[in-house]
């Protein structure tokens, strides 16, 4: 039974075990463990600096000893040093024929590192990291085909390695999000597996502003990613622990009962140490292990968050302090410790931007159908002109003027081939 009482589905994922069991504790920064190295861009970046994602190939060493570094103080997985390692990244270092080689040895050296840290009692896991990338096809900087091919090929790399999960983190775009999780499925396939053998963990980054980069609401990305096959839902990067607490509050009441039959999912939370500040040039984190630790361990016992660990300037201090604190209040045991009360939200629909709720308060809810090339002549002479504002122009009218509570947008039609 999960926490909501339902009946969990068969697994093959020891990490999906676990998950269920305890909070899982992930490593720290990366980035920062790895500045901290002082490396030479000519000898160990081969002369692509700040490709840190080819250390795998030139430093191993130096990357197994960071891996090595967090689990000897208690992380219970690691991810792979692969945040920029998918086709389209690589390619602004000349390194796209290197994609599958550099994902699938990030893996092993995390793997390697993992084998001497575990044991019967706790198993140690390794996390495939999926970056944002450089390029949104929401802002046009590439295809929804191009962007798909660069992270089938990092998780064709990321799988032959033999990582235990997926980690699609610092996402700020949710076509982005859907497109990362639908190349992993594609990879997964051709192997005859599915999230049941290898998760998909999924990690957004929300500003300051209270949204992601291009604007989504929390509640818009939980609406638009409920039915999609992925174990956790949460937040990293961008902040420190205090200025994700509404957005993680929110998420604890309401993530683990939405997807229908996939109810029960954990809820993340990978900050930064704190806000960056700008000291003598160098940008550092100032928020020490403590306070950090201490604002992550009330987000575990009052929004039962389920996974947890450090990003931007956390060190293995923080991770240390992280896994014996959880253990010293009795709160790494997720299935003694008491649950967070969830319900799920309003049935909706969401935008990029914010859900809209099907029922309405004082209204049926409105569709607005006079976006349909197969329905609106006019609306396909817009489409066919190219004529952009005047579709924008379409949709505010339907709003402004018809009530329309959702647009209906419909771009197929009878002879299309574009």
């Amino acid at each position: 039974m999960n926490v909501l009482g339902l009946q969990e589905p068969p697994m093959s994922s020891r990490f999906l075990s676990e998950l269920r069991k305890r909070v899982v504790v992930l490593d720290g920064a990366m980035g920062t463990s790895i500045y901290s190295k002082n490396l030479s861009v000519e000898h160990d970046y081969c002369g692509c600096e700040n490709c840190t994602d080819i250390l795998v190939k030139t430093r191993p060493d130096v990357i197994q000893e960071i891996h090595e570094s967090f689990l000897a103080v208690g992380a219970d997985a690691v991810e792979t040093d692969t945040f920029g390692s998918n086709k389209l990244v690589l390619a602004e270092f000349n390194l796209t024929p290197e994609c599958f080689a550099l994902n699938k040895m990030a893996a092993e050296v995390a793997r390697a590192a993992c084998a001497k840290y575990t044991t019967s009692d706790k198993p140690r896991f390794v996390l495939g990291s999926m970056g944002p990338g450089t390029k949104l096809v929401t802002l046009g900087n590439t295809t929804w085909d191009e962007m798909f091919d660069s992270y089938r090929e990092q998780a064709r790399g990321l799988l032959a390695g033999g990582i235990d999960a997926f980690i699609i983190e610092t996402s700020q775009d949710l076509l982005q999000v859907k497109c990362a999780i639908n190349s992993i499925l594609a990879a997964l396939s051709e192997l005859n597996k599915s999230t049941d053998d290898v998760p998909i963990l999924c990690s957004v980054t929300v500003e300051t502003t209270g949204t992601l980069l291009l604007g989504s609401e929390i509640a818009a990305v939980a609406a638009a990613l409920a039915e999609y096959p992925i174990c956790s839902l949460g937040l990293n990067c961008a902040t420190g622990p205090t200025e994700m607490a509404p957005h993680v509050q929110w998420l604890g009441k309401h993530w683990p009962a939405m997807g229908g039959s996939r109810a029960g999912r954990a809820v993340s939370v990978v900050p930064n140490a704190g806000l960056p500040v700008l000291v003598e040039g160098r940008t550092e984190y100032p928020l020490q292990p403590q306070p950090f630790v201490d604002a992550i361990l009330k987000m575990v016992e009052t929004d039962g968050v389920g996974i947890v660990g450090g990003c931007c300037g956390t060190t293995p201090a923080h991770i240390a302090l992280l896994s014996k604190s959880l253990h010293d209040h009795k709160l790494h045991d997720r299935t003694t410790h008491p649950r967070a009360t969830v319900v799920a939200p309003p049935p909706a629909v969401t935008s990029l931007y914010s859900p809209q709720d099907y029922r309405q308060d004082n209204s049926i809810l409105i569709v607005g159908e006079r976006m349909n090339a197969s329905g609106s002549k006019a609306f396909k002479k817009l489409l066919e002109a190219e004529d952009w504002d005047g579709i924008v122009s379409l949709a505010r009218e339907q709003v402004r003027h018809d009530g329309a509570h959702v647009l209906d947008l419909n771009v197929d039609y009878a002879g299309r081939d574009n």
